[in-house]
C-alpha cells in the first residue's frame, strides 16, 4: 500500500470495516465481487453500489441503512481486501483470492509446515510477509510485519500497545540500518533501563524537538521558560496548541506545589479540553474528576501526571501523542496478524508462538528497501498476487534452515523437526485447556449455545470468530474431557486457529468438523446449530457425504459418525438411520462401503454425558451394537431387475 501525502501511519482496512471475523468475512465477500466482476467492466459508482445491495440481500454481515451511499459502502467494505493482496484497486482479484474461495491454494512447503498452522493461516503470513508500505512518491517502502516477526524474535512478553505502537511509527523512509537500530534500542525498554515515553522520544522524536535539552531541567525553575517549553511540547499543525499544553502544565504543578481545592479546580476544569485529551490523557478524560483534594489523590493515584518526579509529564505527553496517531489503525493490525497464527496476543502480551522455529527463517530477511510502487500493487502480475509458498517468496535455503533447526531442537532428521512441532502444539492447546476450559468452563459454556447468549461465549471463547465456529470448538473440547483427553486434540479439530490456540475459522471444503482417530477406531463429530427445520435442507446431505467419505477412506478401520445440534429434526434422523445398511457410494472416489453410521446427540444430551463422566467406549460400542445390521443382503441391482422384468414383457 501508498502512504498518501498527510498519512503518518498505514492502514490494514477502512475504519467503517468493523467487524472482527475476518477470514470468514472475506471467504463471503470474495466470491461475491468475483460475481460483480463477471457482471461489471469497470470498478465505478454503478458496480460498487451493486456489490453492497449483494452484500446485503445475500449475507448477514452488515445492516441495512436507507442513509447511506451504496457506491461508497461498496469501496469501503472492501478496502481490506486491497490492502492484503485478495484484490487489486479496481477488484480484480489477485490469484491468491481465486485459489483460496476455489480451495485450491498452494500447498504447504517444508518450511510452512514448521509453523502447526492450517492452510488459511499460512495464506495470511504469505501476504503479510510480501506487503510493503509504501511512502507517498512511491519509491522508499518497509515491510510491517517483517519488522514485526524481527521484534518478537528478541524478545518476549512486548506489551501489546508497545507493540503496535512501534510498528505504526516506522516510517517508509526509514533505512533498514535505522530500523534494525530502533529493534535494537528496544532492548533497553524490555530490560527495564528506559521508560516507553523514553524510548519513542529517542527513536521517533518530533521534528521541532531539541532533543540536547534537559527535560528536568524545564521544572527547575519557578517559570517555566516558554520557549523551551514550545522545544519539548510540540504540536507540528499549529501553536495554538502549545498554548493549551502549557496552561494545562502550568496549572498542573501549581497544583502538585499547593494542592487546595482553588488549584485542583482550574486543573480540572483546564483538562477537560479536547486537545488536552488528545496530548495527556489518551483521548480520555485525564482525571477522575473529585471536587475534594483528598478524594481526586485517591482517585487517580497511579496518574503519572500527579508523580513526585515532573519528567513523567513529558512522559505521559510523548505516549499520548503517539498513540492518537495510530490508535485508529492498530486494532486492525492485530486482527489481521493474529490471521497467521504464529503471533500469540493473550494477557494484553505480545509473542512469538515458537521463537525457535522463527528466528532462522526470518532474522535475515529485509525488512525495507526502494523500488518502484507501480511494480507492486498495481500489477496483478507481481509477486504480490501471486500464490506461492514462503520459501519462493523469501528466496530461503531450506537445507541450510533445517540443519539449523536440527541442532536447535536436538533431533537427528528433518522428519523428527516436523515431529517436534508437532508435539509442541499439541501441548500449547492442552495448556490451554487445562488453564481456559476446563470440564467445569466448558459446562457453564456449552447451555450459552441453547440460550443463544452469543455475547457470553463471545467473552468467554473469542470475539473473533463466528458462533457456529466456536460451537464446533467447544464442542471438540468437550469430547476431549470425555475421553479423558485419550486423543490429539490439534490434529482432531479441522479448525484454523490463532496463536493462543483460539478459533478463527471452521473447517472448508469436504473435511469434517472433529475427526478423532483412536488406535482401533475413528470418530467424526459434525456440529451445527441449524434449528430443526433447517436441518434436512443443510445438514442431511452433507454430513452423510462426510460420513460416507471418510468411512470409505479409513476401510477396514470401524469409523462412527456423532451429529451434535441443539434440536434434532426427526425426519433426518431416521432417514440417516434407514440408509445405514445401505451401500453407499463416496464422491471423491468409486468405492462402496456397507455400512455408514450416522448417531444423533442434542447439545442438551452431550452436556449430561460430560457431567455422568459416561465411558465414551461404551457409548460408542452401545451405537456399534445398534447398527449392526446385515448389508449382506442388499441387491445393488434392485433397479436393473425391475426394469429388466418389466421391458422383458
Amino acid at each position: 500500500m501508498k502512504l498518501l501525502s498527510s498519512a503518518e501511519t498505514f492502514n490494514l482496512g477502512d475504519t467503517s470495516f468493523r467487524r472482527k471475523v475476518l477470514i470468514e468475512d472475506y471467504n463471503i465477500l470474495l466470491p461475491l465481487l468475483k460475481q460483480i466482476n463477471d457482471e461489471y467492466i469497470n470498478w465505478n459508482k454503478e458496480s460498487q453500489g451493486a456489490f453492497y445491495i449483494k452484500s446485503l440481500n445475500q449475507t448477514d454481515l452488515f445492516s441495512r441503512n436507507d442513509t447511506e451511499d451504496p457506491a461508497k459502502r461498496g469501496r469501503t467494505l472492501t478496502n481490506a481486501l486491497v490492502k492484503i493482496g485478495l484484490t487489486d484497486e479496481k477488484r480484480n482479484l489477485s490469484s491468491v483470492a481465486i485459489n483460496w474461495i476455489n480451495e485450491s491454494i498452494t500447498p504447504m512447503d517444508d518450511l510452512e509446515k514448521l509453523f502447526g498452522i492450517d492452510i488459511n493461516n499460512v495464506l495470511f503470513l504469505r501476504q503479510l510477509v510480501k506487503l510493503r508500505v509504501y511512502d507517498s512518491v512511491g519509491q522508499n517502502y518497509f515491510y510491517p510485519f517483517r519488522f514485526a516477526l524481527q521484534l518478537l524474535i528478541r524478545y518476549r512478553n512486548i506489551p501489546q500497545q508497545d507493540f503496535l505502537t512501534i510498528i505504526h511509527l516506522i516510517q517508509p523512509a526509514f533505512s533498514e540500518q535505522k530500523i534494525k537500530e530502533i529493534i535494537n534500542n528496544y532492548g533497553k525498554v524490555a530490560t527495564n533501563d528506559i521508560i516507553f515515553s523514553e524510548f519513542l522520544d529517542n527513536n521517533f522524536p518530533e521534528e521541532s524537538t531539541n532533543t540536547s535539552f534537559a527535560i528536568e531541567s524545564l521544572f527547575d525553575n519557578e517559570t517555566i521558560n516558554r520557549q523551551a517549553f514550545n522545544s519539548i511540547f510540540v504540536n507540528r499543525k499549529t501553536t495554538e496548541s502549545q498554548d493549551i499544553y502549557y496552561d494545562f502544565v502550568v496549572k498542573l504543578l501549581k497544583f502538585k506545589k499547593a494542592p487546595n481545592s482553588e488549584n485542583l479546580e482550574s486543573l480540572v476544569q483546564s483538562s477537560t479540553n479536547a486537545q488536552i485529551k488528545k496530548a495527556f490523557g489518551f483521548g480520555k478524560s485525564v482525571f477522575i474528576r473529585k471536587t475534594n483534594v483528598t478524594e481526586f489523590y485517591d482517585e487517580n493515584s497511579d496518574n503519572a501526571l500527579l508523580s513526585n518526579n515532573n519528567r513523567d509529564i513529558y512522559g505521559q505527553f510523548v505516549l499520548s501523542k503517539k498513540d492518537d496517531i495510530v490508535k485508529e489503525y492498530r486494532d486492525m493490525t492485530r486482527r489481521t496478524f493474529n490471521l497467521t497464527g504464529i503471533i500469540d496476543f493473550s494477557n494484553g502480551l505480545v509473542n512469538a508462538t515458537n521463537q525457535e522455529i522463527l528466528e532462522p527463517i526470518f532474522n535475515n530477511i529485509s525488512i525495507a528497501g526502494a523500488g518502484q510502487y507501480t511494480d507492486y500493487e498495481q500489477n496483478l502480475n507481481f509477486t504480490f498476487y501471486q500464490d506461492i509458498p514462503l520459501s519462493d517468496i523469501l528466496h530461503l535455503d531450506t537445507d541450510i534452515i533445517f540443519n539449523r533447526l536440527k541442532k536447535v531442537l536436538d533431533v537427528t532428521d528433518k522428519s523428527k523437526v516436523l515431529t517436534a512441532v508437532v508435539t509442541q502444539k499439541e501441548n500449547k492447546f492442552r495448556s490451554l485447556i487445562s488453564q481456559k476450559f476446563p470440564k467445569d468452563k466448558i459446562m457453564e459454556i456449552l447451555p450459552l449455545f441453547s440460550e443463544r447468549n452469543d455475547s457470553e461465549i463471545h467473552k468467554l471463547v473469542s470475539e473473533y470468530a463466528t458462533i457456529p465456529t466456536i460451537f464446533e470448538y467447544i464442542v471438540g473440547i468437550a469430547w476431549y474431557h470425555i475421553s479423558n483427553e485419550n486423543f490429539s486434540i490439534s490434529k482432531s479439530l479441522n479448525l484454523t486457529l490463532d496463536g493462543n490456540m483460539l478459533p478463527l475459522s471452521h473447517a472448508v471444503g469436504g473435511a469434517g468438523d472433529i475427526v478423532i482417530d483412536y488406535k482401533n477406531m475413528t470418530l467424526m463429530i459434525e456440529v451445527t446449530l441449524m434449528n430443526a427445520q433447517a436441518q434436512k435442507r443443510g445438514e442431511w446431505e452433507p454430513v452423510l457425504r462426510h460420513a460416507t467419505n471418510l468411512t470409505v477412506s479409513r476401510s477396514p478401520k470401524n469409523v462412527t459418525t456423532l451429529f451434535v445440534a441443539d434440536k434434532l429434526d426427526d425426519n433426518t434422523v431416521n432417514i440417516w438411520r434407514a440408509v445405514a445398511s445401505v451401500p453407499m457410494k463416496a464422491t471423491n472416489n468409486n468405492e462402496f462401503t456397507s455400512l455408514v453410521k450416522i448417531f444423533p446427540m442434542t447439545n442438551s444430551e452431550l452436556l449430561k454425558i460430560l457431567d455422568q463422566c459416561i465411558d465414551e467406549h461404551k457409548l460408542l460400542k452401545d451405537i456399534d451394537s445398534s447398527y449392526n445390521v446385515s448389508s449382506e443382503s442388499f441387491d445393488l441391482s434392485w433397479r436393473d431387475k425391475i426394469l429388466k422384468k418389466s421391458i422383458s414383457q
